[in-house]
Parts: C-alpha cells; sequence; structure tokens
C-alpha cells in the first residue's frame, strides 16, 4: 500500500495548526541535464507527490476543494554521487479571491541551491524530532510555510502555530549543518525566513497581509474601490520595512508574489495613484523595472 510505504510521521507536541485545509500539489522533477535512468526521477517524483499530497499537514481531513493549490518544481543539475543530487526548488501557492473567478498568488520562492541525498524506493518520513534528510525537511519547511501564509490571508495572524513549527523545524536541523538552513552568514535562507515569521517585531507586515488580502483583494469583487485602498495601505508598510531592514527576506517575497498583481491592481486606478505607487515599488525593487514599467506606460 502507497500509505503504508511513502508514510509521513508527526510528533509535534502541543504545536497544532488551527484549520483543516491540507495541500493539492504539482510536483515535477526535470533530470534533462543527468544522464542516465529516468525511472530513478519518476520514483523520485511520485514519491514527493505522495509525500506532500496524502501528508497530514493539519489535525483534520480537508475536502478536495478546501485544499491549498501549491507546485514543487525540483530542477537536478548534479548528481555527484548515485544517492546524492544538486539542483534547484522553486515553490508557488496561490489561494482563489472570494467572489472572483481568479487566483492569488501567495509565495513565489525559488531556493538556487539545493543539496540533498535519496535512495529509490527509501520512503520519506517526516519526524521533527529527528530529522536527517535534508529533501523531507525542505519540502516539510515549505509546506508549514504555504499553509501558514494561506491562514494568515484568512484572519490576523493565524498562520502562527504552523510558522512556530517552521521555526521549530529551522532549528532542529541545526546539528545537521546543511547549506540553506544555516543561523548566521543567511538573510535570504530558510532559517531566515523562519525567524521573520516569528518575530513579534514583523507582526504588522503579517497583519498587512491578512487586510491586504481579506479586506483588500476580496473586497475588490463587491465594491473594487473600496477594495483597492486597502491594498493601496499595504506599500508603506512594504517601504517602511525596507527603509528598516532592506535584505529582509519578507520584502523579497513580498515582491516575488505581489508584484505583478500589485501592477494589474493599479492599472484602473486615479494616475496620481498610479504615479505614487511606480515611484514608491521602484526604490524598494529597483531590479523589477519590467514589470513596473508596465504600470509606468498606464500613466502615458
Amino acid at each position: 500500500m502507497k500509505n503504508a510505504v511513502f508514510s509521513v510521521i508527526f510528533l509535534l507536541g502541543a504545536v497544532v495548526c488551527t484549520t483543516a485545509q491540507n495541500l493539492n500539489a504539482t510536483v515535477s522533477v526535470n533530470s534533462a541535464r543527468i544522464q542516465g535512468n529516468r525511472q530513478l526521477f519518476n520514483t523520485l517524483e511520485e514519491q514527493l507527490r505522495i509525500f506532500i499530497n496524502d501528508g497530514k499537514w493539519t489535525d483534520v481531513n480537508s475536502p478536495a476543494h478546501e485544499k491549498i493549490d501549491c507546485s514543487f518544481a525540483l530542477i537536478i543539475n548534479e548528481m555527484p554521487s548515485p544517492t546524492s543530487f544538486r539542483g534547484e526548488l522553486q515553490v508557488q501557492a496561490r489561494r482563489p479571491v472570494s467572489g472572483a473567478s481568479c487566483n492569488t498568488p501567495l509565495l513565489n520562492y525559488r531556493e538556487p541551491s539545493f543539496l540533498f541525498d535519496y535512495t529509490e524506493y527509501q520512503p520519506l518520513e517526516f519526524n521533527p524530532d529527528n530529522i536527517s534528510n535534508n529533501l523531507v525537511a525542505t519540502i516539510a519547511f515549505y509546506a508549514y510555510l504555504i499553509l501558514g501564509l494561506d491562514y494568515d490571508s484568512m484572519s490576523p495572524l493565524g498562520g502562527t502555530d504552523c510558522f512556530r513549527r517552521m521555526q521549530t523545524l529551522a532549528s532542529n536541523v541545526q546539528p545537521n549543518n546543511w547549506s540553506g538552513w544555516e543561523a548566521f552568514g543567511g538573510e535570504r535562507n530558510k532559517y531566515a525566513i523562519a525567524v521573520a515569521f516569528n518575530e513579534p517585531v514583523f507582526e504588522d507586515y503579517r497583519r498587512m497581509w491578512h487586510d491586504y488580502h481579506r479586506a483588500g483583494l476580496d473586497e475588490m469583487a463587491v465594491n473594487s474601490e473600496k477594495g483597492r485602498q486597502k491594498v493601496v495601505t499595504s506599500l508603506p508598510v512594504i517601504a517602511s520595512l525596507y527603509a528598516r531592514l532592506p535584505n529582509s527576506v519578507l520584502v523579497t517575497l513580498f515582491g516575488n508574489a505581489k508584484l505583478d498583481e500589485l501592477v494589474n491592481v493599479f492599472t484602473g486606478a486615479p494616475e496620481q495613484e498610479k504615479r505614487a505607487a511606480y515611484e514608491m515599488l521602484r526604490n524598494i525593487y529597483p531590479t523589477q523595472t519590467a514589470v513596473l514599467e508596465r504600470l509606468q506606460r498606464t500613466n502615458r
């Protein structure tokens, strides 16, 4: 039985996510740069799909229509040994906009250097008290990040328990000395992400995230002007965070997920509002001129 072979073990004590949704993930493993047996990578892809989608990431099973849509794209660039792999991982997630036929992106994050071990058919088991596999730990980390972002978007600080799980995981892997989890010297790695979502000083960002989605995007289906004005209030929060901590991973995460969406939201705004948004976003994301120029062109 697949569920017996590819089990997911959860021993999380008193830390419990308080909602009932799980994940609906598409998984792809691209091994075009590697010569050899394709079956190995097909098996890895299937095991990851089962691990993510069959995993009981929360305490209550949810209907299919309530599961969070997400994707995990793993690109294998090197194979240093028969059981070790180096590549990159792209993780994306989205949720429906209430009252509309579109989705809003929650996460669009690329981990450019990802080294892990994998033996074909070896069960992917997750026990946060005994973490020995970077592949399993990394996938679990992003699963909790996706859940936390979704819950925060639905209720103020709603993802707190999932973010705490994420931080516990990031702390527990430290003895392994895996790249991408360093507690020091990595401003935008997994450890930095975990810290950012659990520091009280960043609660204003998380509350903004809720307002942006529930009082902003979700409201636009009913009252586009009222909803857009709430989205507008998100920009000073990001600008303030950037002024204090320009290298904050939260600034990066927000820009990766939301810049395209913001351009679309502000396209129908008054000219003065669009110009103000353009100038503010250009200052925060100076390398994203290709995206932001679309907003600038609507002012001409």
